[in-house]
């Protein structure tokens, strides 16, 4: 799955420099973290919370999607891209 995600962001938005693009991959990745963190949760609260009590598994299993799912948001609320105006120069 991981290897999905890795092969989808380098050579889908290395190919092209359409925001859409890029906002639509990354929203559908987005939906697909949400959907791997609610598979996790019949583990229970602690799963989400008590990071002090994860085992190395769920270290790799949730603090990547953690990590991947902020990243997205952040792409998707624009953090980091500049003003419109920026972003129409470029184009």
């Amino acid at each position: 799955m991981y290897l999905l995600f890795a092969l989808n962001e380098a050579l889908v938005l290395r190919s092209t420099g359409d925001l859409k693009v890029w906002k639509t991959v990354l929203f559908v990745l987005l939906v697909a973290d949400f959907g791997h963190l609610y598979s996790v949760s019949g583990l229970g609260p602690n799963v989400y919370w008590n990071i002090s009590q994860w085992n190395p598994i769920d270290w790799g299993n949730l603090a990547f999607v953690y990590l991947g799912a902020s990243m997205r948001i952040a792409f998707l609320t624009g953090v980091g891209l500049g003003s419109q105006a920026t972003l129409k120069r470029r184009e």
